[in-house]
């Protein structure tokens, strides 16, 4: 408990704990907590999304050049009742996947950090180890929630921005729009405490990771702006 709370003022004396402890079963606590805050999230935020989800699919199917124009109407009725009254597995699918979003961000990118540190780097890491130090960064996620989930509910919206997406730069929706949104401050502080977390693990100065990370960053946010952009 003590290494879940000084991940985020000492996290170099954390990872180098759990590094010494050398055992993969440290992960599984963070892991579980990251699953319980995203079924909180699913619940404090059920009717906010909802509302979203209307607002997108009635923007989707009225705007769409696919669907007949006396066919609309029919159509978005019927979309606009499965949202509001969702069948129990639709229900279950939801909360499934508000839970595990995380955990599978964690467990994908303890294999990213694996491949940049064993293979671009020529470590010996194991990913058990790495998994651990992931699973502990993940921590931040927790703070970035209890930080956003109350602003989204005050202001009865999804785009709660901290980082350069407060600048309002691009239209919403656009690529411009999604990249500036990704360079989140609570993202790049999850790839500091990477950083660092590998340099532990790897035994070598934090630079030449941080620089790694904040590649993989850039490009990811780049791909995922990209295809978010497609969707808007």
């Amino acid at each position: 408990m003590n290494n879940l709370i000084n991940v985020f003022l000492e996290p170099r004396d954390v990872f180098t704990s759990l590094n010494e402890r050398n055992n993969w079963k440290d992960s599984i606590l963070p892991i579980i907590i990251t699953a319980v805050v995203g079924l909180v999230s699913m619940v404090a935020l059920g009717e906010l999304l909802t509302e979203v989800q209307i607002q997108q699919t009635e923007k989707y199917i009225m705007g769409s050049s696919q669907i007949a124009d006396d066919q609309k109407e029919e159509i978005l009725a019927e979309s606009l009742e499965n949202i509001s009254d969702p069948s129990t597995g639709m229900v279950m699918i939801g909360y499934a996947t508000s839970a595990l979003s995380t955990p599978v961000r964690i467990l994908l990118m303890s294999l990213m950090i694996m491949i940049i540190g064993n293979f671009f780097f020529g470590g010996k890491s194991s990913y058990g180890n790495i998994l651990v130090m992931t699973s502990f960064t993940y921590m931040i996620t927790i703070l970035e929630a209890l930080v956003k989930i109350p602003l989204m509910i005050s202001q009865w919206r999804v785009n709660i921005h901290t980082g350069l997406g407060l600048l309002g730069i691009g239209e919403e929706g656009s690529f411009l729009y999604n990249f500036m949104s990704g360079m989140d401050l609570f993202a790049f502080w999850r790839v500091i405490a990477l950083a660092i977390g590998m340099s532990v693990l790897y035994r070598r100065e934090v630079k030449p990771f941080m620089i790694a990370l904040g590649i993989y960053w850039i490009m990811q946010t780049t791909f995922f702006s990209f295809i978010g952009s497609l969707f808007t």
